[in-house]
């Protein structure tokens, strides 16, 4: 019995290739049409093809886009994080899954997308497939919500959390560098007469007044927070314990010259690193210790001798020990990468809160200390 054999002529296997090729481009726009995310077919770095949504997040055409690079679309900002790897190939085909770039639509306006790359081939040639979601309005309440995080919400000033985390970032940096800073610790005087006497939302006022002189008094890279019910600080980078006289003096006449009623005071205690301590701990009880002496004495005049303090021997001594702990480096340098520098960041809030708990009981303590003593 003879066999049969379906034999197709070459002409009829590349129709057959074409037309699969045909249907399956015609599925690969039907999806790319219907996604929503944005998507972005490049050879080499010219646009060949951009879907619907590429067009919404960009506010071009899509014949406006196919004239362009995607480099060109990326803000200045991020071009240098794509251009060592851009275009994709497929030897580093890596390009950041969900690597975050910020774009300019055509109007000028800035917006964030979580892009993904691909090698993939299109019409017979060798690109890459870019897809992009916008997350602008993520990332502005991201960004929003960490704002709030660390906002006092009576003042706009910093919180406890903001102050801490100053606090630690400042005490790295002058174990590199060397250089000291200085902490002001702020209570506002007669906040409960006040409040008793003219009501809560004087008292309120009383406390957003402080907060505008210590904006007023306090340059741009000082950072000023309310980290309690009456209590302030103030973070100075780069100054010595004479410059932070000045400012706390500052402070205390800028209140003086405000006119509305009641009139405000306010008592201060000042703490420099490395001279008054060189950990969290120590240096907020120096400046602790000294706003309670001066409050205890209820003279309005600081407790603190900046030239004693910068001339006695304890003091001599300890500025000599921080300069031979820098030369030999046995201050902690602890990097963002390293072990202990990661173990210090993830512990920051857990022990923020705890200091910061710390510090509220001694506060309590020092206002118990005072009215025992019948200070007001």
């Amino acid at each position: 019995m003879a066999m049969r054999t379906n034999i197709r002529e070459p002409g009829q296997e590349v129709l057959a290739r074409e037309a699969t090729r045909r249907e399956s481009a015609a599925t690969f726009y039907r999806l790319a049409e219907a996604v929503g995310a944005a998507i972005f077919i490049c050879e080499g770095e010219q646009l060949r093809y951009v879907n619907h949504a590429a067009e919404t997040i960009t506010d071009y055409t899509r014949e406006e886009l196919l004239t362009m690079n995607f480099g060109t679309l990326v803000s200045s900002g991020c071009r240098e994080l794509i251009g060592s790897r851009w275009p994709v190939h497929p030897e580093d085909a890596e390009f950041a899954p969900h690597q975050e770039l910020k774009i300019l639509t055509k109007n000028g306006t800035e917006r964030c997308l979580d892009v993904t790359a691909a090698m993939i081939e299109f019409d017979g040639v060798s690109t890459t497939l870019i897809s992009a979601f916008n997350i602008t309005e993520c990332k502005r309440a991201e960004e929003q919500a960490q704002l709030l995080a660390m906002t006092d919400p009576l003042t706009g000033l910093g919180n406890y959390r903001r102050m801490f985390d100053v606090l630690n970032a400042e005490i790295e940096r002058s174990g590199r560098t060397g250089r000291s800073f200085a902490l002001l610790l702020l209570d506002l005087d007669r906040l409960k007469e006040i409040n008793d006497h003219y009501g809560h939302l004087v008292g309120s006022r009383a406390l957003c007044r402080l907060g505008d002189a210590l904006r007023v008094c306090c340059r741009a890279i000082d950072t000023v927070a309310r980290y309690g019910g009456d209590e302030f600080s103030v973070i100075l980078p780069e100054t010595t314990v004479r410059a932070a006289g000045v400012v706390a003096s500052r402070i205390r006449k800028e209140l003086a010259k405000d006119s509305q009623p009641p009139p405000l005071s306010v008592s201060i205690g000042i703490g420099t690193y490395p001279q008054d301590g060189e950990t969290f701990e120590t240096l907020l009880q120096t400046a602790d210790r000294e706003l309670y002496d001066m409050k205890s004495r209820g003279t309005g005049k600081p407790s603190w001798s900046v030239h004693s303090r910068m001339t006695s021997p304890a003091g001599l001594a300890h500025q000599e020990n921080f300069s031979d702990k820098l030369s030999s480096k046995r201050l902690p340098r602890d990097s963002a990468s390293s072990p202990t520098g990661l173990n210090r960041s993830r512990g920051l809030a857990k022990d923020g809160n705890y200091r910061a708990d710390r510090l509220r009981q001694s506060s309590v303590w020092r206002r118990k200390r005072i009215d025992e003593g019948g200070t007001k």
